[in-house]
C-alpha cells in the first residue's frame, strides 16, 4: 500500500509518513563523514572513502571532491 504515498514528497500516508522523507533519513545514515573546516588563510575540505559494497571495484568507486575551477571545489555525498 505504500508505493501509493511514497513518488512524492508532499504526499503524506494514512499513517502521516513522508516515505521519501524517510528515504532519505536512510540514505544519509549510510553516508561517509564530509567535514570542512575554515581557517584563516584557506579551507579544508576532507572525505572518509569507504566501500560497503565487497563487489564495487575501486576504480568506478564515485569521489565526493570536485574541483570546479581553480578557486571552486565542491564536496558532495553520493
Amino acid at each position: 500500500m505504500s508505493r501509493r504515498y511514497d513518488s512524492r514528497t508532499t504526499i503524506f500516508s494514512p499513517e502521516g509518513r513522508l516515505y521519501q522523507v524517510e528515504y532519505a533519513m536512510e540514505a544519509i545514515g549510510h553516508a561517509g563523514t564530509c567535514l570542512g573546516i575554515l581557517a584563516n588563510d584557506g579551507v579544508l575540505l576532507a572525505a572518509e572513502r569507504r566501500n560497503i559494497h565487497k563487489l564495487l571495484d575501486e576504480v568506478f568507486f564515485s569521489e565526493k571532491i570536485y574541483k570546479l575551477n581553480e578557486y571552486v571545489v565542491e564536496n558532495s555525498n553520493t
